[in-house]
This record gives structure tokens, C-alpha cells and sequence, in this order.
């Protein structure tokens, strides 16, 4: 089934990221997200008839209940980095499939080491997201994922010869991306390759500065049908390809190659979904 052009964004909601936002839950940040994003498209809460949200940190029934949403269809979804993405992929399949019409996708986490249960990054008696394994367990968990990203990186240099300084100006360019953003958490602080070198190994040969940093917020977006979509304020932005590609493992000591990431085949199936190539692209977002 093709998804081109029969769904689009009609309305976003986005509050600053910062390292930490004391006294808020994680709730309350996704509900103020969504009250920004339905006021920018134009609709009512009413009009909202589906949620799609990260199941690895918020129970997608108590955020309906939390914000008084009445839905039809409910979905918590675990893809990590590449959730967001992935939420608004299956709000277009599920409208597309006539099991809701109007869906909000929203995600968030507040990082307030003073809160408990629901109010911190995990909903009330689930446990905490950890993965465990005979290989991490003696030596405990990491910050984000910069456990992992420090042995993706070293294999990397030892299969492709890639310097610390190409790896740099990766760091060097997102920074860059984000410094007229006044919701980026580094928005006006530049770095330099030679800040990036010279900052302190995390995880050898990982730099601080080129390293996930945990961090508080949430965004959310509507997605709705494109007959719907053209009655509203926005132009839609319609949604004309996705993609996901094959995943076969949750922690890195079970993949079989942790070089190459499963956007070499999503990437390929959302063009051909889409219709159009690498070279039509005027705008470029990517994750990690």
C-alpha cells in the first residue's frame, strides 16, 4: 500500500529543549506541545480521534485519559531514535487504513531527577527502559547511547579509515544547524573542530562534545486526511513516502553489523514510495 499524498501535517507544536525542567512532568510538557500544535492547525481537541506516542517512556492510555482525549485508536510505539519519524509514518497507515482521521503524534520527557512514576520519564509501575544483557550488566548503563556510539565509532575508523576530524565536523555542523533555533538547547554556542578534539573522552574515541546529551522537552504534530488537510489555515505538508527498514536486535552486543543502520533500505523504499530520488531533496534532516 502506498501512502503518497493521502495524508499531511497540518499543525506542530514544539517547546524549548533544555537539560532538565524541574517541577514538570513529562506529561505536562507533551500536553503543552499538543495544545500548541492543535492551535496551529486550526482544529479543537474534539476533532482529534487518534494518539501515537513513544511507548518506551509514556503509556499512551494515561496521556489520552491525562489530556482528556477521546480516541478511537491508541498506539504506543518503541523505535527509539528513530520513534518520531515512525510515528508519523504509522498515523499516515492508520489513517490511510480508515481507523482514525485526524491523529496527534507527540513526544516529550521532562529529565526531573525529583520526580517519580508517571511524572518522570517512565509511566507509573512500568520500569524504567534498561536492557540487559551478560555483557552489560557488570559494568552498568551510560548515558544515552554513548556507550554504543563509542564502539559504532571505533569500528567505523578501523573499516573505512574515517578521521576524528571528519567525525568533528559532524558535531561542528549540527551545532551550527542549531544555533538560530530558540528552541535548540545549544542555540547561539558555537564549536569548533578543535573545541570537538580537544573536549575530554567520554568513551574512547568519543568527545563529550560530539556525544548524546540527555535533555528535557516535547513536540507533538496532527496528521490528518488530505481532503481534510486542505480546509484547514496551513498548507498541508503532504506526506508522500516512509519507510522502515529491517531491525534485528535492540542492543548493540546482538547486531550483526554495527556499521551500516537500516536507513540504507528505508531510505530507498520511502524514494520509491515518494516517487522522487536523492538529487530532488532541497532539504535534509537526519537523526544520529
Amino acid at each position: 500500500m502506498s501512502l503518497r499524498g493521502k495524508t499531511a501535517i497540518v499543525g506542530i507544536g514544539e517547546i524549548p529543549t533544555q537539560r532538565t525542567y524541574p517541577g514538570r512532568s513529562t506529561y505536562s510538557l507533551c500536553a503543552e506541545a499538543t495544545r500548541l500544535a492543535i492551535t496551529d492547525s486550526g482544529l479543537r481537541k474534539a476533532d482529534i480521534d487518534g494518539l501515537i506516542t513513544s511507548g518506551e517512556h509514556i503509556g499512551p492510555l494515561d496521556l489520552a485519559e491525562y489530556m482528556g482525549l477521546h480516541v478511537s485508536f491508541c498506539e504506543g510505539i518503541t523505535q527509539h531514535g528513530s520513534t518520531g519519524a515512525h510515528t508519523v509514518a504509522a498515523a499516515a497507515s492508520a489513517i490511510s487504513s480508515g481507523l482514525a482521521h485526524t491523529i496527534l503524534c507527540v513526544l516529550g520527557g521532562a529529565r526531573d531527577p525529583a520526580a517519580t512514576g508517571s511524572s518522570a520519564s517512565a509511566p507509573q509501575g512500568q520500569p524504567p527502559a534498561t536492557k540487559l544483557t551478560e555483557f552489560e550488566v557488570p559494568y552498568g548503563p551510560v548515558a544515552g547511547m554513548n556507550g554504543p556510539y563509542g564502539l559504532m565509532k571505533q569500528r567505523h575508523m578501523y573499516e573505512y579509515g574515517t578521521t576524528q576530524e571528519q567525525f568533528a565536523k559532524i558535531a561542528v555542523n549540527q551545532r551550527f544547524n542549531a544555533l538560530k533555533n530558540p528552541n535548540a538547547v545549544f542555540k547561539g554556542q558555537p564549536i569548533t573542530v578543535e573545541d570537538v578534539l580537544n573536549s575530554r573522552f567520554i568513551n574512547e574515541p568519543m568527545h563529550i562534545l560530539e556525544s548524546v546529551m540527555p535533555c528535557g522537552g516535547a513536540a507533538a504534530c496532527i496528521v490528518t486526511t488530505a481532503e481534510r488537510a486542505r480546509s484547514l489555515p496551513n498548507p498541508p505538508v503532504y506526506i508522500l513516502g516512509a519507510a522502515a527498514g529491517v531491525t534485528d536486535h535492540d542492543i548493540l552486543s546482538q547486531a550483526p553489523n554495527i556499521t551500516t543502520t537500516p536507513v540504507v533500505t528505508s531510505a530507498r523504499k520511502a524514494y520509491e514510495m515518494a516517487g522522487y530520488g536523492p538529487k530532488d531533496m532541497e532539504y535534509a534532516q537526519f537523526y544520529d
